[in-house]
């Protein structure tokens, strides 16, 4: 059996799907804090700004609950999505050092979830499981290019992603501040009663965004950086990483660190933003496959 063949195989097993039905349960609990921080955070703003139009008095209420609301989110909700992160990417390095055959670090990574844990993840899922099949496009050509291959999918189609709903999010809080300043200036605000009225009570609307926001730029950024030392050592054929299979090992192991970083530092964008963008990237990487398995079958790689 060749290598692709055994990636392709091997990441469609039971024990595979188990582990994609834990990692997708693990990161629906991390969206779902998020999700319930951002309407918690957007209630107390329309609060705020609904007082400062309707009912003056509700204003030093909206206050006060905005600002115990943005130190709420910094002391206990941004922890608890830490843990939660910290679960699915080991579960994710778990899939990804099975198919690739990387090696595991334990310094970096810590020990491997136990089996009742996965199993309790798992057990959990309730979506449709077909979705979880073929996570990876394989491509047909010999080993290591499929593996680097994947790697360049998890590296360059999460940076896509993340960067789009970094862009999404930071659109929404230049929206909103432009909003407080419009109706600043209708109303005649004072620069004072602005900020009280309409930015404090939307602080932490602001700064669940803003944090999103900033982290996903911040590992698309370390992807991207990533992604081209892996474009590189696929485009070039005396690349000693390509026929040392230790300096591979080494070099497959240090883009699993930098994935597994990222992935603890912030959730997979939700669901539905995912899908509304799945069928272009995926033609995308379809075509960078198909371009790949060409070279390969011209012996372009030898």
């Amino acid at each position: 059996m060749t290598s692709h063949q055994r990636i392709s195989q091997l990441q469609n097993n039971t024990r595979s799907i188990t582990l994609h039905r834990a990692i997708r349960v693990a990161h629906r609990y991390t969206q779902r804090t998020q999700s319930i921080s951002l309407v918690v955070s957007l209630a107390i703003a329309c609060l705020g700004a609904l007082a400062k139009v309707a009912h003056p008095p509700l204003l030093a209420v909206a206050t006060t609950i905005g600002a115990a609301w943005a130190g709420a989110y910094m002391v206990a909700l941004s922890p608890q999505v830490g843990r939660y992160l910290r679960t699915s990417a080991v579960l994710q390095e778990m899939l990804d050092t099975t198919l690739f055959g990387t090696t595991w670090n334990s310094v970096l990574v810590g020990e491997q979830l136990p089996e009742d844990e996965v199993s309790r993840l798992s057990r959990r899922f309730r979506g449709d499981e077909a979705s979880l099949r073929d996570y990876y496009l394989v491509a047909a050509v010999d080993a290591p290019y499929d593996v680097l291959f994947c790697l360049e999918q998890n590296l360059a189609w999460g940076s896509r992603i993340r960067r789009r709903f970094a862009d999404v999010l930071l659109g929404f809080v230049a929206v909103w501040c432009v909003m407080g300043v419009i109706v600043g200036i209708v109303l005649g605000s004072t620069v004072g009663n602005l900020v009280n009225a309409w930015f404090v009570p939307s602080l932490g609307l602001l700064l669940s965004c803003s944090d999103i926001a900033r982290v996903q730029i911040l590992t698309t950024r370390e992807r991207m950086r990533v992604v081209r030392l892996v474009r590189a050592v696929m485009e070039d054929p005396s690349s000693p990483i390509l026929d040392n299979d230790e300096a591979f090992a080494v070099f497959s192991r240090q883009v699993q660190d930098v994935l597994f970083l990222a992935r603890s530092q912030q959730s997979r964008t939700p669901q539905w933003f995912f899908r509304r963008f799945h069928d272009v990237d995926m033609a995308d990487f379809r075509f960078k496959m198909q371009e790949l398995e060409r070279r390969a079958s011209q012996g372009l790689h030898h």
